[in-house]
């Protein structure tokens, strides 16, 4: 699930940073999700593009090795729903999973996780959020009931999407947790924590941290 970097976005971060600064640390996230998600076997991948005249953006940037997907409706709720009812109704995969594309510290241990937990007849996989939300959620069928009324953006989605989970009896299973870039303290948080990895983990992001 991506926004076009051209398109505005992280505007918690738009105070303390310029706006060609920020463009460019959005195309960074960006690319380090493509990259990390391109790096697992076996799978479809797709890009689920907002808005939807950035078509040629999201083409260039995925470079061949995704579809193109173009997100439909008026929330995050919608649009997850909707990219869920595309793959797994109308195109009969088996299961799917989405991931948001701000998450530098996703690793490719988060999504086979995943795709081990959906293989083994999960009803839900969900990767828990630090802010109480979740950066990724796998299904084996269209729910509808997992994405209406959940209050977005605030610090109980995830524990809202749970409660949903089982009230439509479906069992949510947990992988482990991350976190995405909203805020300053966020991007501190990721320059510590990128200083004790490899350097090839988050690229892109650590270019950008580098440039800083």
């Amino acid at each position: 699930m991506a926004r076009a970097p051209s398109a505005p976005g992280k505007t918690r971060l738009a105070p303390y940073i310029s706006e060609p600064r920020l463009r460019a640390l959005r195309r960074a996230l960006l690319a380090d999700t493509l990259h990390l998600v391109a790096s697992v076997g076996g799978v479809d991948r797709f890009v689920c593009f907002t808005p939807d005249d950035a078509r040629e953006e999201m083409a260039s940037l995925a470079d061949g090795r995704f579809a193109l997907l173009p997100q439909r409706g008026d929330d995050l709720g919608q649009r997850m729903r909707s990219a869920f009812e595309d793959l797994l109704m109308d195109r009969g995969y088996a299961s799917a999973i989405l991931v948001g594309s701000d998450l530098p510290l996703m690793t490719t241990a988060h999504l086979t996780a995943a795709l081990a937990s959906l293989r083994a007849h999960a009803d839900v996989v969900l990767g828990p959020a630090d802010d109480g939300g979740y950066y990724l959620i796998g299904l084996r069928a269209a729910n509808a009931g997992l994405f209406d009324g959940i209050a977005w953006s605030t610090p109980h989605v995830l524990a809202d999407t749970m409660r949903a989970a089982r009230r439509a009896g479906l069992e949510p299973e947990l992988i482990q947790a991350s976190y995405d870039i909203d805020t300053v303290e966020d991007l501190q948080r990721l320059e510590r924590d990128l200083a004790a990895l490899a350097p090839d983990a988050a690229s892109n992001v650590r270019a950008w941290l580098d440039e800083g």
